[in-house]
């Protein structure tokens, strides 16, 4: 394979220590305002802008609520809060290596994760524009490594997927996690091991669509609870989940970025 690198972020520090807004934006709240409670997912966590932090790479910490905080969420009192980032309308990807450097959360009920969602989400919304998850984490299952599609006939606790035991706890060091995603095809890595490859021929798909040939954006995040993490341990008040850098790469030629709204979709 030859890889070009076509784009990174290594979230250099910045006089307001936030992402660049030239490439991140912010989702707030618990996804009410979204008509999507929990994030669809039943999470606990309420997102705000202060979980968040760069200098030399990208924090997001979850941290337990204060009575004084005092938000309201979907179940009632808000019992944490944390960060979610994405690229949408900002800078969007078609194919190539998307490679990640990480430092994983400790702390059952803890869920990093690294994602992608269709472009076209607005006009198509979900899962028909897709969903690709480049990396899940659960503090409650800390040697799993886990990616997954999600589309048309196949989402949520049905979205086509794959792990990776490792064989030790996933927070005692630094990982690279990736995925090679090329027409019709794509492959997770993690630490430079393949450990699954789903294609556009698989038999699962037989009669579904392969939303995954156009545009997506990145989407960054940590939350807590919910269906995939599981129950939130007590013991702790707060984890963080560091993203170090993140690269792009072309794949034998194959590989865009897209950094202007008018090219989302390209002819």
């Amino acid at each position: 394979m030859n890889y070009k690198l076509l784009w990174q972020e290594e979230f250099l520090p910045t006089a307001d220590h936030l992402p660049n807004s030239e490439i991140w934006n912010f989702d707030l709240g618990d996804g009410t305002e979204q008509g999507n409670p929990g994030w669809g997912n039943q999470e606990r966590e309420y997102y705000i802008r202060d979980c968040v932090a760069v200098d030399f790479g990208l924090t997001i910490t979850a941290k337990r609520t204060t009575p004084e905080q005092n938000i309201e969420a979907y179940y009632g009192r808000a019992e944490w809060v944390s960060s979610k980032i994405h690229t949408a309308g900002k800078v969007n990807f078609q194919y190539g290596r998307l490679e990640f450097d990480v430092d994983l959360p400790i702390g059952g009920g803890s869920w990093p994760a690294l994602w992608m969602l269709g472009a076209n989400i607005e006009s198509v919304t979900w899962p028909s524009c897709g969903e690709i998850d480049i990396f899940e984490g659960a503090g409650n299952r800390p040697r799993e490594v886990r990616g997954t599609l999600h589309g048309p006939g196949y989402s949520a606790n049905e979205g086509l997927t794959g792990d990776l035991q490792s064989p030790k706890d996933l927070a005692s060091e630094r990982h690279t996690f990736a995925i090679d995603w090329l027409p019709d095809e794509i492959s997770w890595y993690a630490n430079s091991e393949r450990y699954l490859t789903i294609s556009k021929t698989d038999h699962r798909l037989v009669g579904k669509e392969w939303p995954f040939n156009s545009p997506f954006y990145l989407v960054i995040n940590l939350a807590m609870g919910g269906w995939f993490a599981g129950d939130i341990v007590k013991g702790f008040d707060e984890c963080t989940f560091k993203v170090h850098a993140i690269r792009h790469y072309s794949i034998n030629g194959i590989g865009q970025l897209f950094t202007d709204q008018t090219l989302r979709q390209p002819e």
